[in-house]
């Protein structure tokens, strides 16, 4: 790879440019199809469920953030803050979030998922691996093997060249 004397990103010769283009194109044909069904997976769960793909967003964003306000919630979403105030009422009817105390300003709220919301998030996550099971599990276990070791190395690479442009940055975790 050509490095270019102010810009600290490699710049790739022109094998190495179309053969990520390649892998870009390749990468999106996976994504879409796998994608496809992971979504039919998911609207068969949230209509068995009786949930909306918003209130899913909702829970996912107070896993990743622990406690949030309503008004952060309705940030995170892209919902109004009556919207989000609406969605709300009904995941806590459902016993999937509470409200609880905001330690800091006892006239507001917070927003923290049950048990029972996590119990649904974890069968969510269940039906996604399933599905990634299925998809991958009617492929040779040759190609499978190949294919993970390939994207295990693309990674550790990407991972790398992140670490030494932002030493900072803790790597992502793989699984």
């Amino acid at each position: 790879m050509n490095q270019n004397s102010t810009d600290p990103t490699p710049t790739p010769d022109p094998a190495s440019a179309a053969a990520a283009q390649r892998l870009g194109e390749q990468m999106k044909g996976l994504h879409r199809y796998v994608s496809g069904q992971l979504m039919r997976a998911m609207q068969d769960q949230l209509q068995g469920d009786d949930m909306s793909f918003s209130q899913m967003t909702a829970l996912h964003q107070l896993r990743a953030h622990a406690a949030l306000s309503i008004g952060g919630l309705a940030d995170l979403t892209g919902l109004s803050l009556p919207a989000a105030s609406h969605l709300i009422d009904r995941l806590v009817q459902r016993g999937f979030v509470e409200r609880r105390e905001n330690p800091d300003d006892r006239r507001a709220k917070l927003l923290a998922l049950t048990a029972d919301g996590h119990a649904f998030l974890d069968s969510m996550d269940r039906r996604f691996n399933e599905t990634y099971q299925q998809v991958f599990g009617r492929v040779s276990r040759h190609v499978i093997e190949a294919a993970a070791d390939n994207v295990a190395a693309v990674m550790a690479e990407l991972h790398a060249q992140d670490a030494a442009f932002c030493p900072h940055t803790p790597p992502e975790d793989t699984e």
